[in-house]
C-alpha cells in the first residue's frame, strides 16, 4: 500500500487519535504540535489525499531531527529488573518522546539477570507501553527495528533457520522465500515490523567473520536469494526488509571485520551492485543500511558517490536509508575524516542521502543537528527529504493508523509447521563433498561410505560439535555472539541425539574441544575408532559475530586437524568427516584419507536431525557450495569468477581449491543430454533459450541443482572472468525420471556495466563469441556436450 492508496478509514483513525490525546495536548510546549493527532482543524479530505505532507508541514525542526534518530532500546531498560514490562524506564521513554525520536532498535537483553529472550507477549507489552508514552507526549509512533538474521533470533521460542550461507547452499529460492515469511511473521508477533535483513554483500574473503550472514560469493545467486528473502519478509504488507550493508563491506582487504575495502568501479558495478539493484527493482525493498567500512579510502557513510549517486540516482532507491550503529560518530573516532561530531553530521547530511542515524547513545546528536540548521550549515529542506521517507515507511506499515505494537492477535511462533520449514532448509543446506567406497570393498556389491543404512552398524561418534545444538547455530542466535548453552536453542536435537536414536551400537566421546585441546585419553579414543566400522568426527567453529570472529589463521585449529589425521590413519574404520562452520576453514589435508565428507555452514536447530537423516539415508543430500572452498592460504582471496589472467600461488593454469563453487554430490546420479540453444547467433539486444534434459539415472529419488555459466572468449573493455553464473534451477526427480530444464537468456547476461557512477547504469555489449557451460565442473575442452557456443552480433546484423 502506498500513500496514494489511502483507505477511507484514515479519517476515522485521526478522529480517534484526537480523542485519545485531548487530555495530553496541554502538556506540550506552545510551539509543539501533537503530531499523532494531526490537529483537529485539518480538513479530512486533504489528510486522506496526503497524510504525510500534512504531518510534515506541522512538524517543528526538533521533531524532524528526532524522526531521523534511532536509539538503542537498552538505554530505556533497567537491567536489574527481571520482569520485562517493569524493566522499562518510563521517564527515559518520555524524554525520547519529547524529542520526537523516530525509531528504536536492538535486543533488550544481554544475558544479565538470567534472562535471554523476551516472549512475543513480553515484546508486545513493552513496545505498546512505549507507543502509548509517545502518544501521550504528542509524538509519532516509533518504528522498531532488529537484526533478524536466520529467523526471529531474539524472540523467545521462534524458529531458528539455517544461517544464510547454509540457506544459499540449498539453491532453493522457494525455501528461502518461506524463511523470510516466517521470520517476518515471528517478528510481527513481537510487535516488530522492521527486519534488518538480508545481507546482500558477496562473500569475497573466506576469512571474513560475517560470511555466514551472506548468500555466498556469486552475484547472481545472492541477487536471486536476496529477492526471495525480501519478498518473503514483505509479503504480509506490514513488514519492512532492510538490505545491507551497502556497499563493499564483504571484501575486507585483510579478511578482518570492518577492514577497508579496495574495489574498482567495474567490479563494484558488475559484482557488488547487482544484488542490491535486484532488491530495489525486483523485490521493492523498503529500507537499506549502509556499511561500517571505507571503500577506496572513503568512508561509505559519508560517500556522496555511493549513497547518493549510486544508490539514489543510478539504482533509483526511494526507501529509508539508515546508518549502521554509531557510524556517523565513527567518522571522528574510527575513520579520522572529521574533527568533531558536528563536523561529521555536517558531512553526512550535506553529502549523502542518509535518513536515520543509528545510535547506541543519543548524546548530543539532536542539539548539534539543530545548531547546524540554525547556523545555516544545513537546510531544513534536506531534513524534509529524509523525514518524508521515514513517514512514508511508517504509513505504509500501518504505524500511523495504529500507533501501538498490537495490530491483531499474534500468530504462534515456533509451530511444528515452522520447524518443518526449517528442517527442509537444513536438509538441503548439507553438502556431500566426498563419498568413497566403503572399506573393506565388496567386490560383488560395492557400497559407498554413506549412507549408513544398517541400524546395527558399529559407530564411534566424536568431535567438538557432535553433541551441541548451539554450535550448529553460530552467532545471532539468542545472543549477538551466539551461545554455548544448547538448552537455550528452542527446538531440535544434537547430532549425537539423532544418531543415538538411529544406531544401537553407537559410542560417543568428545575427543577434543573446539579449540583442539584434548579432553579424553587419546589412546582409548583411537582404540574405539579401530573397533568400529565407522568413525564419524564432527569438527568446526564456536559461535561468533562480527569483530569477535576475526582469526589470525583460517586453518581449522591444529588440535582438531591432528585428531582427524590420527583417526583417518586407522585402516579398519571408515571415517566420515562432518564440518560445521560459518566460513570455509582451511583443512590442511585432513580430507585426503576420509571416506566421506559432509559440510554445512551452520544449519542451526534442525541441523542435528538433518545430518542424522542424511547419514542414515532417509534424506538424499542436495546442497551445493555457494562459495569457493580454498585449499591453501595463497589462494584464499579468489572467487570462482576471477579474471582469466589471475595467477595462482602454485599454478599457472588452474587455481587448486579444496572444492570449487557449485560442488556437491548425491546418493544418486544425474545425466545431462540434449543441451540445445534456440539460436547460435543473437543480436546484442536479443534473447535465446537454452534447454537440456536432466535425468536421474540412479536408484534413489534426488534433487539436482542445474547451473548455467557464461564465459566470453575476448572482451576488450575489461579482462573477462573465467565464467559467471547466470541461471540456476533445482529439480526433484524420481529414479530414472527425467525433465526438461529451460532458461531464457537476454542481453543482460552477456553485457557488462560501464564503470561510471552517477550517470545511470550503462550496459555495454561487445559482439563476439560466448560459451555456455552447464554444471560447475565442466571443462569445455573435454565436455563438449555440456558446452555450447553462440555469437553476439551487432543489432544491425541478422540473427
Amino acid at each position: 500500500m502506498t500513500l496514494f492508496h489511502l483507505k477511507a478509514s484514515f479519517a476515522v483513525f485521526v478522529g480517534a487519535c484526537c480523542l485519545l490525546l485531548t487530555v495530553q495536548v496541554g502538556r506540550l510546549p506552545k510551539d509543539e504540535v501533537p503530531l499523532i493527532s494531526v490537529e483537529r482543524g485539518v480538513k479530512m479530505a486533504a489528510v486522506a489525499l496526503n497524510p504525510v505532507d500534512e504531518i510534515l508541514r506541522k512538524m517543528t525542526l526538533k521533531q524532524k531531527i528526532g524522526q531521523m534518530i534511532q536509539v538503542d532500546v537498552n538505554k530505556l531498560i533497567d537491567a536489574d529488573n527481571i520482569d520485562a514490562r517493569a524493566s522499562l524506564n518510563k521517564p527515559r521513554v518520555e524524554a525520547l518522546a519529547k524529542l520526537g525520536i523516530g525509531s528504536l532498535f536492538n535486543t533488550p537483553f544481554s544475558g544479565w539477570n538470567g534472562r535471554n529472550t523476551w516472549t512475543p507477549d513480553e515484546w508486545r507489552a513493552v513496545l505498546n507501553d512505549i507507543q502509548v508514552i509517545f502518544a501521550e507526549n504528542g509524538a509519532l509512533p516509533v518504528i522498531y527495528g532488529i537484526d533478524t538474521i536466520h529467523g526471529a533470533n531474539y524472540v523467545h521460542g521462534a524458529t531458528l533457520f539455517p544461517q544464510p550461507l547454509a540457506a544459499a547452499s540449498s539453491f532453493n529460492v522457494d525455501l528461502v522465500y518461506r524463511m523470510g515469511v516466517i521470520e517476518a511473521k515471528d517478528s510481527l508477533a513481537a510487535g516488530i515490523p522492521w527486519v534488518f535483513s538480508p545481507v546482500l554483500g558477496i562473500a569475497m574473503h573466506p576469512k571474513w567473520s560475517r560470511n555466514y550472514e551472506t548468500f555466498g560469493e556469486d552475484p547472481h545467486t545472492v541477487a536471486q536469494l536476496g529477492v526471495a528473502a525480501i519478498r518473503g519478509i514483505q509479503s504480509n504488507n506490514r513488514s519492512a526488509a532492510c538490505m545491507k550493508h551497502f556497499i563493499g563491506y564483504s571484501n575486507p582487504t585483510s579478511g578482518n571485520d570492518r577492514a577497508d575495502s579496495v574495489i574498482n568501479d567495474f567490479e563494484l558495478l558488475n559484482y557488488y551492485a547487482p544484488p542490491f539493484l535486484a532488491a530495489i527493482s525486483e523485490a521493492k525493498v523498503r529500507t537499506s543500511m549502509e556499511t561500517y567500512v571505507s571503500v577506496n579510502g572513503e568512508p561509505v557513510v559519508a560517500s556522496h558517490k555511493l549513497l547518493t549517486d549510486l544508490l539514489r540516482i543510478d539504482m533509483g532507491f526511494q526507501g529509508v536509508l539508515t546508518t549502521d550503529e554509531n557510524e556517523i560518530r565513527q567518522l571522528v573516532k574510527e575513520h579520522h575524516v572529521a574533527s568533531s561530531y558536528s563536523d561529521a553530521l555536517y558531512s553526512v547530511y550535506n553529502g549523502t542521502s542518509i535518513d536515520m542515524n543509528m545510535l547506541s547513545n543519543l548524546s548530543d546528536a539532536t542539539t548539534l543537528t539543530e545548531d547546524l540548521v540554525k547556523q545555516g550549515l544545513l537546510t531544513e529542506a534536506r531534513l524534509d527529504e529524509s523525514v518524508r521517507r521515514i513517514l512514508e515507511l511508517k504509513y505504509d506499515l500501518g504505524l500511523l493508523s495504529k500507533p501501538t505494537a498490537v495490530y491483531e492477535p499474534p500468530t504462534p511462533v515456533g509451530s511444528v509447521e515452522d520447524q518443518q520449514e526449517a528442517k527442509a532448509l537444513a536438509d538441503e543446506s548439507i553438502i556431500l563433498l566426498k563419498n568413497e567406497p566403503k572399506l573393506p570393498v565388496d567386490a560383488v556389491n560395492p557400497k559407498t561410505a554413506l549412507p549408513i543404512e544398517d541400524p546395527h552398524a558399529t559407530i564411534f561418534l566424536t568431535g567438538p560439535l557432535a553433541d551441541t545444538k548451539a554450535f550448529l547455530c553460530g552467532g545471532w542466535s539468542i545472543y549477538w555472539q551466539g551461545t554455548d548453552n544448547s538448552s537455550l536453542i528452542p527446538h531440535g536435537i544434537t547430532i549425537r541425539e539423532g544418531l543415538t536414536r538411529s544406531y544401537d551400537k553407537l559410542q560417543y566421546a568428545k575427543g577434543v574441544d573446539v579449540d583442539g585441546n584434548p579432553v579424553e585419553n587419546r589412546t582409548e579414543l583411537l582404540e574405539k575408532a579401530a573397533k568400529s566400522s565407522y568413525t564419524i568426527v564432527v569438527v568446526g567453529e564456536a559461535p561468533y559475530a562480527e569483530k569477535n570472529g576475526d582469526v589470525d589463521d583460517l586453518l581449522l585449529p591444529e588440535g582438531q586437524r591432528k585428531y582427524v589425521q590420527e583417526l583417518t590413519a586407522i585402516k579398519s574404520t571408515n571415517v566420515i568427516l562432518v564440518i560445521v562452520a560459518g566460513r570455509p576453514r582451511l583443512l590442511g589435508g585432513i580430507t585426503t584419507h576420509a571416506a566421506a565428507v559432509l559440510l554445512s555452514f551452520l544449519p542451526c536447530e534442525q541441523g542435528g536431525q538433518a545430518f542424522t537423516d542424511i547419514i542414515t539415508g532417509h534424506v538424499n543430500p542436495s546442497g551445493r557450495l555457494p562459495m569457493t572452498y580454498p585449499k591453501s592460504t595463497g589462494n584464499v582471496h579468489l572467487p570462482y569468477f576471477h579474471r582469466v589472467n589471475t595467477e595462482c600461488r602454485d599454478s599457472f593454469k588452474d587455481c587448486p581449491m579444496e572444492w570449487i563453487f557449485g560442488s556437491g554430490l548425491s546418493y544418486t546420479s544425474f545425466d545431462y543430454r540434449d543441451v540445445t540453444l534456440s539460436r547460435h547467433n543473437v543480436t546484442s539486444s536479443g534473447s535465446l533459450e537454452v534447454s537440456m534434459v536432466v535425468k536421474n539415472t540412479g536408484l534413489r529419488a534426488g534433487k539436482e541443482v542445474v547451473l548455467l555459466f557464461i564465459s566470453q572468449k575476448v572482451r576488450r573493455g575489461a579482462v573477462p572472468e573465467v565464467k559467471l553464473l547466470k541461471r540456476f534451477a533445482k529439480v526433484s526427480l524420481q529414479p530414472q525420471a527425467s525433465t526438461t530444464v529451460r532458461f531464457t537468456l537476454t542481453a543482460a547476461d552477456w553485457s557488462y556495466y560501464q564503470p561510471q557512477i552517477g550517470k545511470g547504469f550503462k550496459s555495454v555489449v561487445e559482439p563476439g563469441i560466448f560459451h555456455i557451460q552447464i554444471k560447475h565442473d565442466t571443462d569445455c575442452k573435454k565436455d563438449l556436450h555440456l558446452c555450447k557456443a553462440f555469437r553476439v552480433l551487432d543489432d544491425q546484423a541478422s540473427s
